[in-house]
């Protein structure tokens, strides 16, 4: 079989140019992705460097925002095209590259769409699935429906003349009459020339889908508003509610009085801007209540409330009730809720102000209660008005079901249910009369659609797990990460206020996302269905580019349910074939999940989940294998640091024969401040561009790949360390370039004979790169005294800084860097085995808690030969107890050698500490000291400053210097 030719992606990518900043957003990573992997290689330095600034250009987001205007980046000085000539040279180049025709692109994991947006971008044809039904009405939402509808209507007319379509916007092609009615209903008819001259019509012409989802938004709007408004009453001053919060309760168990679960007194905390609660105690009632309280007024420490981590103290009688009182009065129907305060805004007044509750807040929460009941006597649907679907067990990211809170409809108060019912039962009214005012049936479908994505946004926003963000002063959403919480004190949205997080607010998002949609050449196929990724069958596709499932990092479709069972009732009567199911399909689903099978035993959960995920991803890339052409690229997207993860996934890829030819670790995983807190992970996802094995591939020796690895992982890491990537992108940025030598052969043998595994392999990997890592982190020291513990603890620090980290991945580290974990976690020693969540994790001890569990931190205890870690941090502790004299001598004992050793150490862990960090404070407080600057040396001093340097530039995301030695002034 010839050798296939190259594709651009397998031999270069601007990396630095699309992490960077401006271009931090995947749309962009996929946009550049997909361009590369599916032109080829020029095999001309000069060619493929010019190839690469366009590429960049391409990346950024002016260049399908601005079009017209000539992109600007910083790829070299640029390619000097606007953003419409980018995009036509790089269609243009791609159907030269694929014999005249659009290729065709395979995304079995579409999801959110973002792989098929920017395929169909490029003018590919576009084949888009996934198993879960939410996902599909997104991809609908996201590629398809703006693609069929987005684009002008006189361009849809053309087209259905041609043939090319079936269906089209509007009234056979016309605008419709009640967009006309509208224009002539807000213009007087001295400046209105003719019916079709409004500004709706006008913005009807050019997308008539953006245009009728703000129209029937906009009416569903009205007519909730005629049901709901006097359940949102305003203020007499005029002032309209943005928001109502509230305190769930338990009864104390002591003296019987509701206690509010409170997890801080904040309302507004701004730097201008002090607003908070304060208890009123009422003992003769046996009562607490609410006042609001501002500026000087506030006293004491409004962060600390009546509960943490689920303990409560009760403000009468002061008794602390534990987590498990307040589960089992959850289970027993006993949680209850007060509402403490109302947000309220006045109209051009600017700014939020507060109130306490008064009892007309209660009477019309009641009067809502008794109409949702009325609404639920009434219901004729065959599924209750309110969600009744159970929520799933998994006590690891559902914390909800723990509390009694065990279905859909329970997350929500009665309010929020009869909004939100309301709005969705509009929906099914707003699809009905498309149908009466003329527009086609499929046309009327996708329009009405986006209005069940407003109404399930409006869920999001509109739950019981909604917090109070006292910094912004707004709403926040259920999913402020990927998981259900137990909220105590949250906060319920108005979705009349014209506030942010009210319904209108959703119908903006939607319409921000349609109004600017980038038409492409028109000639693009898109498909879009629910599919198993197992069973593609023989596409002969171009690529298959995919992100698939991570592991065990969410179960998608137990959170898809909260959108799907408000789906369900919006749109079901239309939507029919996407809805049927009583809720998403859990079982084929290719995920990590513990949980499937209920409330199994953890540890038997666990060992299930993994052989159904390792069955299911390795069915999954061998189908996607059998639907490339053998010309073909594939391509899968991966960012988890879990060991086990990455073993199933590359297992899979080498079963399935996809040889990963390139990788590339490209900045994409934004985070928002909730998800990313005490948490070890990546900031990259790593790309790997992959290509079917050639026939004939051959078994080889370990001995024989090492040399050949080796020099291919070191010239890569150095690349990607130019590139500003570190930490754990760092590590797993070595897989790829590994695998690309490992894959080729049908076997690698260990000298007896055993074939070496995928997790070996990943082992000798990681060790290779800690190697690499460890030369740059601690440029100037002689590695061979730099004993395995630490090593560990450099490659911890820099790496993770000090999240913990569970024992399977502590345990990788440790066989990377030759340390012992027995000898890491042993009592006294420099990390510690904790439990999170029925879950063994490992963290760093502080120099203060390892010298409270043992003074000398280790130091001479027995033969045991002391690490160099033991000796900085006892200098350390030393110093940080004024000990001068004791510290004097225990230079002396170590010997200029080990002490020389023991500062450039030093200089490497300080600058990987975060800012603020104690140890990081004692560290420097002894590297500035006059003992230490004793045994400074001038190259030694050299060395620590190309380190300081390194951390600098490693912060600042600038290239490194070379390492060079500088002379430092700082001693």
């Amino acid at each position: 079989m010839t050798e296939r030719r190259k594709r651009l992606i397998e031999v270069a990518f601007p990396l630095e140019e699309v992490s960077a900043h401006w271009a931090r957003r995947p749309l962009a990573a996929c946009r550049a992705f997909i361009y590369e992997s599916l032109i080829d290689d020029p095999e001309d330095d000069r060619e493929r460097e010019d190839l690469l600034k366009e590429v960049a250009d391409l990346a950024s987001w002016d260049a399908v925002r601005k079009p017209d205007l000539v992109v600007r980046t910083k790829a070299n000085g640029g390619s000097g095209l606007t953003g419409r000539q980018l995009l036509e040279r790089a269609r243009q180049r791609i159907l030269a590259c694929n014999g005249g025709k659009p290729p065709r692109l395979l995304d079995p994991f579409a999801g959110g769409g973002a792989i098929p947006l920017e395929a169909l971008r490029l003018g590919c044809e576009v084949e888009a699935s996934d198993l879960n039904p939410v996902a599909v009405l997104i991809l609908k939402g996201t590629v398809e429906y703006p693609q069929k509808y987005g684009r002008p209507l006189a361009e849809q007319v053309e087209q259905k003349h041609k043939g090319d379509r079936d269906s089209i916007a509007g009234v056979n092609g016309e605008v419709p009459g009640y967009i006309r009615d509208a224009d002539a209903a807000a213009a007087s008819s001295a400046f209105a020339r003719d019916a079709g001259d409004g500004p709706l019509a006008r913005a009807y012409g050019e997308n008539p889908l953006a245009t009728d989802v703000r129209y029937w938004g906009n009416w569903m709007l009205e007519r909730a508003r005629g049901e709901l408004a006097l359940f949102y009453p305003p203020d007499p001053d005029g002032s309209v509610t943005v928001a109502y919060l509230w305190s769930r309760t338990v009864p104390c168990p002591n003296c019987g009085a509701e206690m509010p679960l409170i997890r801080q007194y904040w309302l507004a905390r701004k730097d201008k801007k002090k607003v908070a609660l304060k208890p009123v105690i009422d003992r003769e009632s046996r009562r607490v209540g609410f006042e609001v309280v501002e500026g000087e007024n506030v006293t004491g420490d409004p962060t600390q409330a009546t509960t943490s981590r689920g303990d409560t103290l009760c403000l009468l009688c002061r008794q602390v009730v534990k987590a498990a009182y307040v589960r089992e009065a959850g289970w027993q129907g006993k949680i209850g809720a007060v509402l403490t305060s109302v947000v309220l805004e006045a109209r051009g007044a600017g700014g939020k102000r507060y109130r306490a509750d008064i009892p007309e807040d209660t009477d019309v929460f009641e009067r809502a209660s008794a109409r949702l009941v009325e609404l639920e006597a009434q219901n004729k649907a065959d599924f209750p008005l309110v969600p009744d679907e159970p929520i799933p067990y998994d006590p690891r990211k559902i914390d909800v079901e723990l509390y009694g809170l065990d279905q859909w409809g329970k997350l929500f108060n009665q309010r929020q249910l009869l909004a939100i019912t309301t709005l969705a039962r509009l929906v099914g009214e707003a699809h009905t009369q498309m149908l009466a005012s003329g527009l086609d049936t499929e046309y009327a479908r996708g329009a009405a659609t986006y209005l069940g994505f407003a109404v399930d946004r409006l869920a999001a926003q509109g739950s019981t797990l909604c917090r109070w963000d006292n910094t912004g002063e707004s709403i926040m959403n259920t999913y402020a990460r990927q998981a259900l919480p137990m909220v105590w004190d949250y906060a319920e949205v108005n979705p009349l206020s014209g506030a942010t997080g009210d319904f209108r607010s959703g119908l903006e998002w939607i319409r921000a996302f349609l109004d600017p949609w980038m038409p492409t050449s028109g000639m693009e196929r898109i498909l879009v269905s629910r599919r198993d990724a197992r069973f593609l069958g023989d596409s002969n596709a171009e690529a298959v580019i995919t992100d698939p499932p991570y592991y065990d990092s969410i179960n998608y479709a137990d959170h898809a349910d909260f959108f799907y069972v408000w789906l369900k009732r919006s749109i079901g009567s239309f939507q029919s074939d996407l809805t049927l199911l009583p809720l998403t399909p859990k079982k084929d689903e290719i995920v990590m999940n513990v949980y499937a099978d209920g409330r199994a035993a953890e540890r038997e959960g666990r060992e299930i989940a993994r052989e159904r995920y390792v069955d299911g991803m390795g069915s999954a890339f061998l189908s996607m294998r059998h639907a490339l052409d053998s010309e073909g690229i594939g391509a899968v997207v991966f960012a988890h640091t879990d060991p086990d993860a990455w073993a199933t996934m590359i297992g899979g890829l080498l079963r399935a024969q996809l040889i990963p030819d390139a990788s590339w670790p490209i900045d994409t995983e934004l985070e928002n401040k909730v998800s990313r807190l005490g948490s070890a992970r990546l900031s990259t996802s790593v790309w790997m561009a992959c290509a079917p094995r050639l026939e004939g591939a051959e078994e080889a020796f370990l001995g024989d790949v090492l040399s050949e690895m080796r020099p291919v992982i070191r010239e890569r890491l150095l690349y990607f360390w130019s590139k500003s990537i570190r930490g754990a992108d760092f590590f797993i940025s070595a897989i790829g370039p590994a695998l690309s030598i490992f894959g080729r052969h049908r076997r690698v043998l260990k000298p007896d004979g055993d074939e070496v595994t995928v997790r070996e392999f990943l082992d000798l990997v990681r060790r290779e790169s800690t190697q690499v890592a460890l030369e740059q982190v601690l440029s100037g020291a002689d590695l061979g005294v730099v004993d395995s513990l630490t090593r560990h603890y450099v490659t911890w620090v820099w790496s993770y800084s000090r999240a913990p980290l569970d024992a399977g991945e502590t345990i990788a580290l440790c066989l990377a860097t030759g340390a012992d974990y027995g000898d890491a976690v042993r009592p006294g020693s420099i990390a510690v085995e904790v439990k999170e969540k029925s879950k063994k994790m490992v963290k760093l001890r502080t120099i203060r808690e390892r010298a409270t569990k043992d003074e000398d931190l280790g130091i001479g205890s027995g033969a045991r030969v002391t690490p160099l870690i033991d000796q900085l941090q006892h200098a350390a502790y030393l110093w940080g107890q004024n000990r001068p004299d004791q510290l004097t001598a225990y230079r002396a004992s170590l010997g200029e050698t080990r002490w020389t050793a023991t500062r450039t150490l030093g200089q490497a862990v300080a600058e990987c500490l975060p800012e603020g960090d104690e140890d990081r404070r004692l560290i420097n407080g002894l590297l500035g000291s006059n003992i230490m600057a004793a045994a400074a040396r001038a190259p030694v001093q050299a060395a620590a400053a190309a380190t300081r340097a390194a951390a600098r530039a490693a912060r600042a995301g600038a290239p490194l210097p070379g390492f060079e030695a500088e002379e430092d002034g700082d001693g």
